[in-house]
């Protein structure tokens, strides 16, 4: 296997932060991009690997990405992202049988990864991205089962089945799991995610890049309604990424 044949584009928050922490330990791809949604910022600017983005709906280009990225079930999907909703047809139509989870479980499957070893490094795996939430809502657990059943994650369906809501929420409380990666006014990422805390749990570091990043490529976004829009082929913009943010909106960047 070749080792750092890519490099990756992190995105601002945890599930985009491990997924390339993921990437680094299994295939040595390191992160050289930093994308906020409408600016893309580089490290290395003579750096010549594609970049991979990571929890990032991308039209063109690799990416591993969770989100729903058609209105309707013929719409175009980018041939080369890995998203279990792009592989199994979710759109608008069908938009309550969507992956609900995040990008870093589906990472974890594909690449045979075993699950941390503590009930804790577990409750926050399911933690980020607030994978957890499906199985306590009556109307969606029967599909949230389906899907970790389908990831090989038997022992997790376990874990929520024992495991109460409210502890969840104490996880994400503890180590802020919500919060945003930033780049400040000098070009280094910050953050307020309890990374030091969160060492140990994974058999890999979770660090942000200490490199210093410029401004690489800038984009316009902006929303729109699926009320409005029966596919992306009426969008007349060359669009960079898409991701619907409900049943009946959607947002992207385009040039």
């Amino acid at each position: 296997m070749e080792q750092g044949k890519y490099t990756t584009m992190l995105t601002d928050d945890l599930d985009s932060l491990l997924g390339c922490a993921v990437e680094k330990y299994v295939k040595g791809n390191e992160i050289n991009y930093f994308y906020n949604f409408n600016k893309i910022f580089v490290a290395d600017k003579k750096e010549e690997r594609k970049a991979i983005g990571i929890d990032l709906a991308l039209h063109r280009g690799k990416s591993w990405c969770n989100h729903v990225v058609r209105i309707n079930e013929n719409d175009y999907v980018n041939p080369q992202t890995a998203n279990i909703n792009a592989l199994l047809n979710v759109h608008k139509g069908n938009y309550t049988k969507k992956y609900a989870m995040s990008t870093v479980l589906t990472m974890w499957s594909f690449y045979g990864l075993p699950l941390p070893a503590t009930k804790e490094g577990k409750m926050i795996l399911l933690a980020i991205d607030s994978s957890y939430l499906g199985h306590y809502r009556e109307k969606f657990k029967k599909i949230h089962t389906q899907y970790l059943l389908l990831l090989g994650f038997d022992e997790l369906v376990d874990l929520l089945n024992e495991t109460d809501e409210s502890e969840f929420v104490e996880i994400q409380n503890k180590y802020n799991t919500k919060a945003k990666i930033q780049l400040n006014n000098e070009g280094y990422l910050s953050t307020t995610l309890a990374l030091a805390e969160l060492q140990g749990f994974f058999d890999f570091p979770l660090e942000l890049p200490t490199k210093q990043f410029t401004l690489r490529n800038q984009f316009k976004d902006t929303t729109g309604s699926t009320y409005e829009f029966n596919s992306k082929d009426q969008i007349d913009k060359t669009i960079i990424s898409f991701a619907l943010t409900g049943k009946y909106r959607f947002k992207y960047t385009y040039l």
